[in-house]
């Protein structure tokens, strides 16, 4: 239930953005310049917040209905470990600099 009050909180933010960069519009067409560039800064903030928001309560539902389709005793696989890697083996190639040179 916890997603729903992070939903709806998101969806206010982002009309609160839409709502911020609508008044920058208007001040712009009422030429104040100045005062546009703080308000679309926290326009920006506030609609990014506002995505944030819908993004983790979609993330969070989306969670709880695959905890709900799985069975009681059930628990996720784990990966195994990756190979390490030999020491002797290099990832790139040797360029000509990195040989030694020969004694004439």
């Amino acid at each position: 239930m916890r997603f729903w009050i992070r939903e709806v909180l998101g969806w206010f933010l982002v009309g609160l953005g839409l709502f911020a960069f609508y008044m920058c519009v208007v001040l712009l067409f009422n030429h104040s310049i100045i005062e546009v560039g703080p308000l679309f800064v926290i326009g920006i903030v506030v609609f990014r917040g506002g995505i944030h928001l819908l993004k983790v309560a979609v993330a969070a539902r989306i969670c709880m209905e695959a905890q709900a389709k799985m069975p009681a005793g059930t628990v996720a696989p784990v990966k195994a470990k990756p190979k390490q890697p030999v020491f002797g083996r290099t990832l790139a190639k040797a360029s000509l600099a990195s040989e030694p040179r020969k004694p004439r």
